[in-house]
Formats: C-alpha cells, structure tokens, sequence
C-alpha cells in the first residue's frame, strides 16, 4: 500500500529549503534528505558524480538481484529550476521513487537488481542520466517518474499530436509515454494502473514532443525507457514558477502511479 501521507511528508520535506538548483540551500539538503530516507529503509546508497560540484551528482540505490547483472529501474531527477521550489517538478517524482523503495525492499530476491535513481542536472539538458548511462548495461530497462503529482478540470495537448491521440479534457490521467522500443514496457505498466492513463507510443514525427527529461539518453542510447507524467505545463500552471508547492498536488492520485509502477517493476525483475 503506497501512503499518500507519505508521498506528501516526502515533497514537503524536499521542498522546505527553497529550489534545488546549483548552489543553492535546497542542493544539500535535498542529498542528505533522499540519503537518510534510503539509508533508513536498509538500502545503501552510490554516489554517482558527474562534475566537481556538489550538485554535480546522482544518487542510486539498488535490490541486488540473484541470477542476473541486468537491472530494471525506477528513476526521478532531485533538481529543479532556479526559480521554483519544484514540487510537482520533481519533488514528487523523487517522493515516489522513495515510497516504491520501501515497497519493494522486502520482496523476495529479485532475478533481475532493482535500482533506484535520483538524477541531477535533469534541468540542464539531462546531465546526470547522461552520465549514468556509463554505468549501466545495455539491457537495463527504466521507468523515468518526471512530475507525476498534479491533477487539473481542464488539459491541454501539443499541437503536433493532433490525430494521434484523442485528448481528454480534463487532467485526471497519467500519461505513459514510450518509442517504439519501449512499448512493451508501456504494456506493462499500464496493465497494472488504476487511475486513468494515457498511453502513447509516439510515431517517429511527434518524437520531439517529448523529449523533454531523464528518459531521453536511454532512447538516445538504444535502451528501453518509458516516461510517466502528468504532462507537465500542458496541464500545472505552476510549471518552473514559484506556485510549484507541495500544497498543490493530488497525493492519492500520485500514490496511485506509484503502485502500478511497484507492482511492475516486481514483474520485471522476476
């Protein structure tokens, strides 16, 4: 059962120090914050660094698995943008990670390593999924949480998606977003939701649409990738502003995406 209480204390305590950008308050705190919640559930924690500054850096954390050195992963960008305090973007990606972690510590031994990344420099152009890509196989397979916690009455799409997808109106839904290498991935994870999503394998001519976070170097790289949104300044009109605040968000509906994803991320790694 994923708490939505939780997932709040989460994004309320990630967002207390102000915006998570450079050398900023947040940075530091923010580390030592997703480090302790981690290091409490048992699990060790891997500095990832990628540059000589301090937020310079990923966090990762992992289940070893038992027959394999494949991984599937769970994955959220810390950071935010300089002028927002980032709840939705990314603290409640980052809150969901956490809340799957302590879902899944106890499961039984996977086959395949559960990890749990934390990405910096998702804001400059995915500088630490970028780096991270040097230490993962080629067969690692992930799911990118990137604002997964704000609900709306009304929803608006790109215009270059018009024909593709038949557009709800109102912004009550998560959408899964996958190339066409990820499709299964996408299958998955939307066979286990159960609040309303919007699936989408986007054709090669839309692909630009979203290549907007930490999903984007494992495309780039050939590796499976699927992006779970809540579509971002298409619906939060608190995107990169100061009105991001963790008293904005839907935490049932948040704790919803992140049971599907525990439940198929449980599947992956068997």
């Amino acid at each position: 059962m994923i708490s939505p209480e939780r997932l709040r204390t989460h994004v309320e305590a990630l967002t207390a120090h102000g915006p998570r950008f450079e050398d900023l308050a947040g940075v530091p705190a923010c580390l030592r914050y997703i480090t302790e919640e981690l290091s409490a559930m048992g699990l060790a924690v891997r500095v990832e660094r990628y540059g000589g500054e301090l937020h310079q850096v990923n966090l990762v954390a992992e289940i070893q698995g038992g027959t394999s050195d494949d991984a599937v992963e769970l994955c959220a960008h810390w950071d935010s943008v300089e002028e927002s305090p980032g709840a939705d973007d990314n603290a409640s990606g980052v809150a969901g990670v956490l809340e799957a972690a302590r879902a899944l510590r106890d499961a039984e031994l996977p086959a395949r390593t559960i990890r749990f990344c934390f990405f910096g420099g998702e804001e400059e152009s995915f500088l630490g999924s970028k780096a991270h890509m040097a230490h993962i196989t080629p067969r690692t397979e992930s799911i990118v949480f990137e604002m997964i916690g704000f609900t709306a009455a009304r929803q608006r799409f790109p215009g270059e998606l018009a024909g593709v997808v038949d557009p709800p109106e109102r912004g009550d839904f998560i959408a899964l977003v996958a190339d066409e290498a990820s499709q299964g991935l996408l299958a998955r994870f939307a066979g286990h939701l159960e609040v309303p999503g919007l699936p989408l394998v986007l054709p090669g001519f839309a692909r630009e649409v979203a290549m907007r976070s930490d999903h984007v170097p494992y495309w780039n790289t050939g590796r499976r990738a699927l992006l779970v949104t809540d579509t971002a300044d298409y619906r939060n009109p608190h995107y990169h502003r100061p009105g991001d605040t963790a008293d904005t968000l839907d935490y049932s509906f948040a704790a919803g995406v992140v049971a599907a994803a525990v439940r198929t991320v449980a599947e992956l790694a068997q």
